[in-house]
Formats: structure tokens, C-alpha cells, sequence
């Protein structure tokens, strides 16, 4: 069985705590990893400002080449990366082989590019030049999600390096092998050791350590009871956060839909990964004219989505990541029920003896601000007046979908709600051109685009006097 070493310094390391990793769907044991200790960390940190001090003065044009190459690695190593990465999340294969990892890559690519279009600037004036330019916060700590452990790596990592920063990764003890074999082979690169360090082990302890040190900036894609913990955490050392909490996220269909499209995108968004995926819709408004219809529509397609192995071609839902996990939704679901505030249309129970959760459908009676994050869909009626009123009640804004044919209602919509992306008549119209993040609960700053480059570096202003500067002679002497 495969042991996967921890990656700091342009070293693999091992230490005594070694951790089961197991295959979400089989239960069957996938290899080993090893629990970073905080010395290994200290080390990390002390390499990384040696990295550092090369590659801030790397001129973009390099930087870019270096990038290109970690993109072309994870394409070059495309199938086992995905296919390590989808039997230790349990989502679908073609989910990891052609959305996840090449993303990932595709991040890469994409700040390769914007570095060589991006320059200096320096414009003048009587006074003067005004040069800006950017600069690195430092050695980035980056904080990784279970879900789409690859594609979040890409999302921050390429915009922290390309920035000039060194990075310090350490992604979720329950899907920690894909980044933890993906080392091996950035390790065969050409990078100033330190540049790229990946520590594993429990959030409780490595987790822990890392949002306490004295990294420069810190990146954290999670829920927002863990954020809480590293906000704490990281209070000791204080640093800027960038933080993408995920949330309740809301869809509509209004009566003018094309409602075949906008049940087959909404299915997607609740149930695509397990619905264990942040950009996924938790709560359907469906406008009363249609909600009867609407709702025979989705059970029907709901009954239809087959569970299996993901690795299994015929398969579109597979497993949660762990049974702990799976215990939490049922009951959360189960309380719902009890409490007379959601009814069960389709599914609401487990698969006995597997981490398999039957794809549900909740009718609620009352508003229920929830995010599973499992495969679960609440649906309830509204009228289109109330579409303002009930977006202004959601204490989370990450992503919206709203479906319909009349785009000035759509547009308006759009334009008023406190939401970082809104989708219209559309879902995952997304690249890593177009920047990504929430508003209210569901975190700040950007990630992707330019906004994400931003995020990771100072810009710095150099005057340079042509002349009498602007207060000379100002005591008149």
C-alpha cells in the first residue's frame, strides 16, 4: 500500500502519527499519509522565506514560464490525479478527469498569461513619474476544502505565486493524496525548494499550527464553524484572510422560465459532487403558477439519478466523504421533518451499509437558511413580489440562479442582490477569468481574474520628483 509523504522545504517527510486514508464509497483502504509535526512546519516557513527572497525578484516573464510548467505537470498527470483524487472524495470520475484537475491547470495557464500582459505603471506628469508596482505579501498559507481539493489548489496557488509569494498548503485531512502526489511530481521541477511546501494531517493540529504562525496572508475555502476556529486561531499572528465560506444559496424559477432547462441546471447544481459543492443551489423558489409542475418535474428526475461507484462510467452520484458526515445530514434532515418545517418528497435516507445518501427532495413550509452540503434540495413556492424581500433575508451571498425569460426582471434582480455571482438562465458559467467569491456570511475577497491577483499582493507607489515637489516653500522660506 502507498505511503504519501508530506512535501516541505524540496523534502518528502514522514513522521510517526501515520493516518489511514480509505476510499469514501468502498471503505477500503487507499494508502497512508503522515501527520506534518509543528517542527516540520517551522521548517517550512524558514525555507519558504529563502524561496521567497528568489522568487519575488523573478521577473514575470520567468514566473509565467514556471507556471506554465505546474500547469502542463497536472495535465501530464491528469487520469491518477483524478482518479486518486475521485476514489478519495467519492465524487464521479468524469467530475475529476474533466472539470476539477483540468481547472486546476487551467488556473495556471491563465496567470502564465496575465503576467506576461501585465507591466509596470508609470505614468507621468509635470510633478514627476508615479511607478506602480507589486509586491508580495510574503509566504501564504493556503487552507484546502474536501470537495475539489485540486481545483481550489489552482484557484489560490497559481494567483499566490504568480504574485511572487511562496506558499504553504495544507489541505483536508479527508482528501489530502491527490496534492500529496501531485508533489512528487512538482518536486521534479526546477522551483527554489520552499516555493511550494504541502503539509498534511488533522485541521485540529497542523490546521491549527498554520493559521497561528507568522505567514504573511492566509487563503481559507471551508465552512464557516471551521473559519471561525482559524479566525481565532489566527489572531496570535494577525494576518489578511481571504475566505470563501459557502452558504445557503438560492435559485429561481419564475412562471416565464424555459423550465425543462432550468430543472436540468438546477439538478445539477443541488446533486453534481454529492451536492458537496459551493456553487451548488440549497434552496429552490419555485413562482407559485408553476410550483405544482416544477415540482413533478424534479421528483421525477430526482428518482432517476443512479448511485454508484465513482469510478462506475453509469453513475452520477456517488458517496459522501465520510459516515460521521453522513450521520450529521441525516439527522439535520430528520429534525427538519420532526420539527414540522420541511416534508420529504423524494429520498431522505441512507444507503445501509455505505457512505451513500439517497438523492432528497425537501418541500419546506417555512424558509430554512440551510446548507447541507450533501444531496439535498429544499423547494418552496413564492410569489415574484417576495423575490427581493426573501434574497434580503438570506444571511448568506455567495451564488444565485435565477430563471427566466424576462431579463429586465432578471437584471434587476440580479443588481440588488447582495450575491458575489449570479447566474441567469445559466449555472457554472465560470473560468479563471471571471473572479469568485461571496458577500454577507459567505466570506470576502476574490479569488481567479485579475481581482484574484490582487488579493495577493501589495501595490506599491514610487514618486519620483521632475522638479519642485508639492510643498516646497510652504513656510514661505
Amino acid at each position: 500500500m502507498e505511503e504519501y509523504p508530506y512535501y516541505v522545504g524540496g523534502e518528502f517527510r514522514k513522521s510517526n502519527n501515520r493516518l489511514v486514508c480509505e476510499a469514501a464509497a468502498k471503505r477500503e483502504v487507499l494508502g497512508y499519509m503522515f501527520e506534518a509535526e509543528v517542527r516540520d512546519l517551522a521548517f517550512a516557513l524558514e525555507k519558504s522565506r529563502q524561496a521567497l527572497a528568489i522568487w519575488r525578484n523573478t521577473p514575470f516573464s520567468e514566473r509565467a514560464q514556471t507556471l506554465r510548467q505546474i500547469g502542463e505537470t497536472i495535465l501530464d498527470n491528469l487520469s491518477l490525479l483524478a482518479e486518486i483524487e475521485s476514489k478519495d472524495v467519492g465524487k464521479i470520475m468524469k467530475e475529476s478527469l474533466f472539470v476539477d484537475v483540468p481547472l486546476a491547470a487551467d488556473c495556471f495557464k491563465y496567470y502564465a498569461s496575465f503576467l506576461e500582459s501585465l507591466s509596470v505603471v508609470s505614468p507621468a506628469s509635470q510633478k514627476g513619474w508615479d511607478i506602480f508596482t507589486y509586491e508580495p505579501y510574503g509566504v501564504a498559507g493556503i487552507i484546502l476544502p474536501y470537495n475539489v481539493p485540486l481545483m481550489i489548489f489552482g484557484f489560490s496557488v497559481a494567483a499566490a505565486l504568480a504574485a511572487g509569494n511562496a506558499v504553504i498548503v495544507k489541505p483536508s485531512e479527508f482528501a489530502s493524496l491527490s496534492l500529496l502526489k501531485l508533489a512528487q511530481f512538482l518536486d521534479k521541477l526546477d522551483l527554489p525548494p520552499g516555493l511550494i511546501n504541502i503539509v498534511s494531517g488533522r485541521g485540529e493540529k497542523i490546521g491549527k499550527a498554520l493559521a497561528q504562525s507568522e505567514v504573511d496572508i492566509l487563503s481559507f475555502t471551508g465552512s464557516r464553524k471551521t473559519f471561525m476556529q482559524v479566525y481565532r486561531e489566527s489572531a496570535s499572528h494577525p494576518k489578511k484572510i481571504i475566505c470563501e465560506l459557502g452558504g445557503c444559496n438560492v435559485g429561481f424559477i419564475f412562471k416565464s422560465a424555459h423550465l425543462e432547462r432550468a430543472v436540468d441546471n438546477i439538478l445539477a447544481a443541488a446533486f453534481m459532487k454529492q451536492g458537496q459543492i459551493c456553487i451548488g443551489v440549497s434552496l429552490l423558489l419555485i413562482e407559485e403558477e408553476v410550483f405544482s409542475q416544477v415540482k413533478t418535474m424534479l421528483k421525477e428526475k430526482v428518482e432517476k439519478i443512479h448511485l454508484g461507484d465513482p469510478q462506475d462510467p453509469s453513475a452520477n452520484l456517488s458517496a459522501l466523504i465520510s459516515s460521521s458526515y453522513l450521520e450529521e445530514v441525516d439527522k439535520r434532515i430528520r429534525k427538519l421533518v420532526r420539527e414540522a418545517q420541511a416534508e420529504v418528497i423524494s429520498g431522505g435516507r441512507r444507503v445501509e451499509g455505505t457512505n451513500f445518501y439517497l438523492p432528497t427532495l425537501l418541500e419546506l413550509k417555512e424558509l430554512v437558511w440551510e446548507e447541507f452540503f450533501a444531496p439535498v434540495l429544499m423547494i418552496k413556492s413564492f410569489k415574484a413580489e417576495e423575490a427581493e424581500e426573501i434574497l434580503e433575508e438570506n444571511p448568506s451571498g455567495l451564488t444565485l440562479q435565477i430563471w427566466t425569460a424576462d431579463l429586465a426582471q432578471a437584471e434587476n434582480l440580479a443588481h440588488k442582490a447582495q450575491v458575489g455571482t449570479v447566474w441567469i438562465n445559466t449555472f457554472a458559467q465560470m473560468s479563471p477569468a471571471t473572479p469568485f467569491g461571496g458577500m454577507k456570511q459567505s466570506g470576502w475577497a476574490r479569488v481567479l481574474g485579475p481581482a484574484g491577483f490582487f488579493e495577493f499582493c501589495h501595490i506599491k507607489h514610487i514618486g519620483i520628483g521632475n522638479g519642485p515637489s508639492p510643498v516646497e516653500g510652504w513656510f514661505g522660506f
